[in-house]
């Protein structure tokens, strides 16, 4: 979607030449019908609608790690690199941790049921893309979560924000 009687823009021009050899369908629409899509505070006059994200299990996140970053997997054996996030609600926040974590190359992130910000256009906006690079796993709780990554050999490392000391290498 674009809305109606934008300014030219060359990124608005080239989105729709991307859009055309992927043979998407383009529409043009009112602002306010593409602010209310949107779902977002500054859409920019462009959206893209796609499907929902696929739901993976805690099992897969482990069976089955993704290459990561960039294509590349410097883990031994392939060993699945987790980031279980507990207690995040603020989207912004969410958003940059996930877009640092497929920097990192993680494979997977694990999320509380309840208690948790979920992925929305505002976390999707912050994570600058890596959403579509992750993938998730909602779990009942992280305890036992991490016991059941404990119980597959999957080690563990946690940090606490709020800890006495900075982490040390």
């Amino acid at each position: 979607m674009l809305a109606r009687g934008m300014d030219p823009a060359p990124i608005v021009e080239h989105i729709v030449e991307l859009a055309r050899e992927q043979r998407a369908a383009i529409r043009e629409v009112s602002r306010s019908e593409l602010d209310a899509t949107a779902r977002t505070e500054a859409p920019q006059g462009v959206v893209a609608l796609a499907d929902p994200l696929p739901e993976s299990t805690l099992a897969d996140l482990i069976a089955a790690p993704s290459a990561g970053a960039g294509g590349q997997d410097a883990r031994p054996s392939g060993a699945p690199f987790l980031l279980a996030l507990d207690g995040i609600t603020d989207p912004g926040n969410f958003g940059a941790i996930l877009r640092t974590a497929e920097c990192a190359g993680v494979t997977g992130v694990v999320l509380p049921r309840h208690r948790s910000a979920r992925i929305t256009p505002t976390v999707t906006k912050a994570a600058a893309g890596a959403v579509e690079h992750l993938r998730f796993a909602v779990v009942p709780g992280i305890p036992s979560a991490l016991r059941t990554l404990s119980s597959r050999d999957v080690w563990t490392v946690g940090l606490d924000a709020a800890g006495p000391a900075p982490p040390r290498a």
